[in-house]
C-alpha cells in the first residue's frame, strides 16, 4: 500500500516536471521577442521554476518523511549556497574549521564523518541542523 502511495506520488512529481519542462520549451518556441528579451525572460522562468521544483521536492520529501517512508532527515534542501551553510556552521559551532567543513564532490561521506565526530551528532541530526539554517 506504501509502496502504490509513494509510486503514485514519484508519478505525479515526474508528470509535473515534465508539464513544467514542456512550459518553458514552448514558451522559448513562441516568444515574439528578441533574443536579449527572450534570455532575460528566460532566466527569471527558470528561477521561477527551480524555486518552484525544489518546493515541490521539498514539500513530497516532507511527506514521506511524516509517513514514516523514511527517516527524519534522510533529505537534505540547503538554502544558499556550500559557503553560506558553511559559514553559519562555523557561527553556531565554534568548534568547526576550515578543514572539517571542506566539501568535495563525491566525498560526501567524509565530510559526514568528519561533522559526526567533532559533533557527537548522527548524520540524521547534522543533515536536520543543516535544513534548518
Amino acid at each position: 500500500m506504501l509502496n502504490n502511495m509513494n509510486d503514485e506520488k514519484g508519478k505525479i512529481l515526474l508528470a509535473t516536471l515534465a508539464g513544467i519542462g514542456a512550459g518553458v520549451a514552448a514558451g522559448i518556441l513562441l516568444a515574439p521577442n528578441n533574443g536579449v528579451d527572450t534570455r532575460d525572460s528566460l532566466k527569471k522562468t527558470l528561477t521561477k521554476v527551480g524555486e518552484d521544483v525544489e518546493r515541490t521536492v521539498k514539500n513530497f520529501m516532507d511527506k514521506l518523511e511524516s509517513s514514516n517512508a523514511t527517516d527524519d532527515g534522510s533529505s537534505l534542501v540547503m538554502r544558499g549556497s556550500w559557503d553560506d551553510v558553511k559559514g553559519q556552521l562555523k557561527k553556531n559551532y565554534a568548534e568547526l574549521t576550515e578543514d572539517d567543513l571542506t566539501y568535495v564532490e563525491g566525498q560526501e561521506d567524509e565530510l559526514w564523518g568528519r561533522l559526526q565526530q567533532k559533533l557527537g551528532k548522527t548524520k540524521n541530526e547534522i543533515m536536520k541542523v543543516i535544513k534548518d539554517l
